[in-house]
């Protein structure tokens, strides 16, 4: 499986977990991994290589500076990123942040797993299924 990946995540220790599973289990797949809101937002105003947008974007809820829903709206009001597949792994299990999720254009919504093994089980999968499988 080939791709590429744009991960927000402001937490430290996920973002060395994803880049670790990425190298060993996905090792074809290209992730970038933006760990601060306002960062990721400027990298996606900026971003200008329409040939080599990423195949999905991950995105966590909470974060300091601007939540991962505020950052989605945004993400979704550039062209170049309208149809792009965002996938929201967060924390939350509230239903308002998943109904906002999905209003805000979200493509799917999934509670962040609790430990490695279960990311390490999860990351391929999602990525199998948006790089792969849909179309």
């Amino acid at each position: 499986m080939k791709g590429f990946i744009v991960s927000v995540e402001d937490n430290a220790n996920d973002c060395a977990l994803m880049r670790r599973i990425f190298e060993r289990e996905m090792p074809l797949v290209k992730i970038h991994i933006l760990e601060d809101s306002l960062t990721a937002l400027a990298w996606f105003q900026s971003f200008k290589d329409v040939k080599n947008t990423p195949d999905l974007i991950l995105l966590d809820i909470k974060m300091p500076k601007l939540d991962g829903l505020s950052l989605l709206k945004e993400i979704r009001k550039i062209e170049l990123f309208t149809n792009s597949p965002i996938v929201i792994m967060s924390s939350s299990d509230q239903l308002s942040d998943r109904d906002k999720a999905y209003v805000y254009g979200a493509n799917s919504y999934l509670e962040k797993p609790k430990s490695y093994t279960e990311l390490k089980e999860i990351l391929p999968l999602i990525s199998n299924y948006w790089l792969t499988l849909n179309k």
